[in-house]
């Protein structure tokens, strides 16, 4: 009997949180602020200057999945991410998770206010990102062949 509420209190907190994240998911497409926790995305603010920052090249077909990962081991307030593949014809989506694997939204061409072939965005926490290893997911949603990108 034990057993059987156990599973069911397993099932009923599954329905929970994939409720929350679908909810989140609609919002993390649109081109506005969204919070997540402490964390808060934003399309990315134009830098300039000379920022380095280490990209990964790599290729996706269609309804392929892709993991990427980032370690963040300083003091900042802002992670950029910038997933670049500048094809308009198709079209890939990015979801981000947290080193602690919090589920931080999907992420759709129009994410930064542009259809450019690029998600480019802001993750920013005040009081300072998560240091570990951050997790990038793309994947080709809609794409024609092979598609070359960097992120």
């Amino acid at each position: 009997m034990l057993k059987k509420m156990g599973i069911v209190a397993l099932i009923l907190l599954c329905c929970v949180s994939f409720a929350s994240a679908a909810v989140n998911e609609e919002k993390a497409d649109a081109n506005e602020t969204t919070h997540f926790g402490e964390y808060i995305i934003t399309p990315a603010k134009d830098f300039g200057g000379d920022i380095v920052i280490r990209y990964v090249y790599d290729t996706i077909t269609q309804g392929e999945t892709n993991q990427h990962s980032k370690t963040v081991d300083t003091d900042i307030t802002v992670l950029h991410v910038d997933l670049n593949w500048g094809d308009q014809a198709d079209s890939l989506r990015l979801k981000v998770y947290s080193p602690d694997w919090q589920y931080l939204g999907m992420y759709f061409d129009n994410a930064d206010g542009m259809i450019d072939g690029r998600i480019s965005i802001d993750i920013e926490n005040p009081n300072g990102i998560a240091k570990g290893t951050w997790h990038y997911e793309v994947y080709g949603y809609n794409v024609e062949g092979t598609e070359d990108y960097y992120i």
